[in-house]
């Protein structure tokens, strides 16, 4: 369908969906007015019906309330409490709510858990009727949660809103295939005549390349001080930590000119930052993560560079699959976003978690960089993790900031909110580490090496179950296969070591009874994955949309019986995180972007030639960076996977880097 089709069809859809919308017959009841059976001893006013302390909990308290039309809501008054209604209509359990053995239920807790009077749907498509409402009380007593109720007849409005999200899909998916078509056109005709010049930098097969040659004589006129990168490193430093304004700005200009000069730094500094993104840097009454204001002033020196250098830009055939795939992510993100309930979280999970890492994505392949600002930035990288794991040991050294768990277990946390989310991201960097480590030669293995004990051992003390059950040793197994034979033994050796060395953590508490189904972590997990899949079926085109999953799951999807862990975010699965996020579509772009990572990597790593140290470092990269993708994906089943500033530039930073052929502009 073309893109033009889809805008006449979405304009005929609005008409159609105006004109049944005028079609719809509703009527509305309140606990005095509206015709209703009350068993129990429910409290009947003008605000409402509120249940008994005694009826709510042995579940006497029920109303039944009969009604002619095909589709029924409740106005409910919910807040930050507990509390559910039990609905069943004509003896089935209603239709438009999740379910459980014991039927369908209605959350009262309100999303925000902020007081709000809402009308939440609870049965449609039914046939004219007459049917009978039957409602249960559990909990909610004090609260006068029942409203009233709201009986509709007439056509449904709902399928021409899932018709219009599609539409909306569909427009985003013909955007991505102009862009695609657009750029082979543009690299069929003169794509060949670059390839043979042999000076590729980040990049696959073919977007524009910028190459920062126009900026190589200002720099080398520049003092030395002004070129060093510990300059660099102590103005972004002084800008962050400064209290006084005039330091701040004085620091921040000379940040920015700074970065202007240096891009391929200010990439690495994006690297270094991104896990102290919830250490955010006050800017004029605003917070923002030194993430954020990287990524901006490498768009700035970008900019610039591309103004600069537009005589130099040659095209080179077309976007690569992975940059297809980003293109998509970011653009059906976009769409779910302004479909989402929650507009001003998904907006801002867009920006810092979707676009500004897709801009970072985009600077990395459309620069040509030398082969040592390429390792500049996995040093950056690393050096970022290493900053977490010796902030995390100083911390439990001193027994600050540390999460006490089941029985008094001490788990380090670091600089994040969870000891979870500080494993989610020193597990990525490991591999890294130690594929430098041992396949390549010179100082960065030594300092590799030496870095490998603290994020370790911060890795350990984190007590991440996942990490060191499920994340480390597949990350460590895709390691030894893809390094080669004479390590695969080796690595199967290190594994059986390192679960010989886990059997003692199997009988502390934090790890003793981790596959009981009927209790813990294991249990909860598994009625966040049931109401997960219930939030993907109820929305399975574009999903609930960026960061509204928390308001959504303890509003709505909850099941009762996981109540004591409400402040979910995400469905702790790589698959469900996508498929309830973004839907069917972005379920696809997360598997898209999987297979063209890995298909660039192995690409990468039987790109053969000759034994050098060029070859030997770029076959230590895909290692390292195949093994965090492993780890990722290991981890991601059971935890986080993507959408984290963090977690989305580790991502995209691998995706970019795998997509190097090796033949650089030069060697620094």
């Amino acid at each position: 369908m073309s893109l033009a089709a889809i805008v006449l069809a979405s304009g005929a859809l609005l008409i159609a969906r105006g004109i049944a919308r005028r079609q719809v017959e509703v009527r509305s009841y309140t606990p005095l007015t509206g015709d209703a059976d009350w068993q129990g001893d429910w409290e009947l006013l003008a605000r409402g019906a509120d249940p008994s302390q005694a009826g709510s909990l042995a579940g006497t308290d029920q109303v039944s309330i009969p009604f002619t039309g095909t589709r029924l809501a409740l106005r409910v008054r919910r807040g930050d409490y507990r509390a559910y209604f039990w609905i069943r209509i004509d003896g089935e359990p209603a239709n438009r709510l999740p379910q459980t053995e014991r039927g369908a239920y209605l959350v009262l807790s309100s999303p925000d858990y902020e007081p709000q009077t809402a009308v939440i749907p609870v049965a449609g498509g039914l046939d004219e009727g007459p049917h009978m409402a039957q409602i249960v009380a559990d909990r909610g007593w004090d609260q006068w949660p029942l409203v009233g109720w709201q009986v509709e007849r007439g056509p449904d409005t709902a399928l021409y809103d899932q018709w219009l999200a599609g539409l909306a899909a569909g427009a985003a998916i013909c955007i991505l295939g102009i862009v695609g078509c657009g750029s082979r056109w543009r690299g069929g005709s003169v794509g060949s005549s670059d390839n043979a010049q042999g000076t590729r930098g980040i990049r696959g097969h073919g977007e524009e390349i910028l190459d920062i040659q126009p900026f190589d004589s200002i720099v080398g006129r520049l003092n030395p001080a002004l070129r060093s990168p510990a300059t660099l490193l102590i103005t972004a430093g002084v800008f962050y930590v400064s209290p006084w304004l005039p330091l701040t700005l004085i620091s921040g200009a000379a940040l920015t000119g700074l970065m202007v000069v240096h891009l391929d730094w200010g990439l690495a500094l994006v690297a270094l930052s991104a896990p102290f993104y919830m250490h955010p840097r006050p800017v004029f009454g605003n917070s923002f993560s030194m993430t954020e204001i990287l990524v901006l002033l490498c768009l700035l020196s970008w900019g610039i560079r591309q103004l600069l250098a537009r005589e130099h830009r040659r095209a080179h055939g077309p976007l690569s699959s992975a940059d297809l795939a980003v293109l998509a992510l970011v653009l059906v993100s976009a769409v779910s976003t302004i479909f989402s309930e929650h507009r001003h979280v998904a907006l801002r999970e867009l920006r810092v978690a979707i676009f500004e890492p897709a801009l970072f994505y985009l600077m990395l392949r459309t620069t040509r960089l030398r082969e040592g600002a390429v390792w500049r930035i996995v040093d950056g990288f690393v050096a970022g993790a290493v900053g977490v794991a010796l902030i995390g040991l100083g911390q439990y050294a001193l027994d600050i900031n540390i999460i006490t768990a089941e029985q008094g277990f001490r788990r380090l946390r670091s600089v994040y909110g969870s000891p979870n989310n500080a494993a989610l991201y020193l597990g990525r960097a490991l591999p890294m580490l130690l594929a430098v480590a041992v396949l390549t030669k010179g100082r960065r293995r030594l300092v590799y090496s030496l870095f490998i004990v603290p994020v370790a051992v911060a890795l350990l003390l984190s007590f991440s179950r996942a990490a060191i059950l499920l994340g480390v040793p597949v990350s460590l197994l895709a390691l030894g296969i893809l390094a080669g034979r004479r390590w695969r033994w080796t690595t199967l050796a290190l594994i059986l070591v390192a679960a010989m060395a886990v059997i003692p953590l199997l009988s502390t508490p934090r790890f003793a009874g981790l596959l009981d189904p009927h209790s813990g972590t294991l249990f909860f997990r598994l009625q966040l994955w049931r109401a997960s899949w219930k939030m993907f079926w109820d929305h399975p085109l574009l999903g609930v949309g960026p960061d509204n999953f928390l308001y959504q799951y303890r509003g709505r999807y909850i099941v009762p019986s996981a109540w004591q862990e409400p402040h979910l975010s995400h469905a702790h699965n790589f698959l469900l995180t996508y498929a309830t996020r973004l839907g069917i579509l972005g379920l696809a772009v997360g598997l898209w972007l999987q297979a063209a990572f890995w298909r660039h990597s192995l690409a990468l790593l039987t790109s053969g030639g000759h034994a050098t140290a060029s070859t030997r470092d770029r076959r230590a990269l895909a290692v390292g960076l195949s093994g965090s993708m492993a780890y990722s994906l290991a981890h991601g089943m059971v935890d986080a996977s993507t959408f984290f500033v963090d977690l989305a530039v580790a991502l995209l930073l691998g995706l970019a880097l795998v997509q190097c052929d090796g033949r650089y502009r030069g060697h620094e």
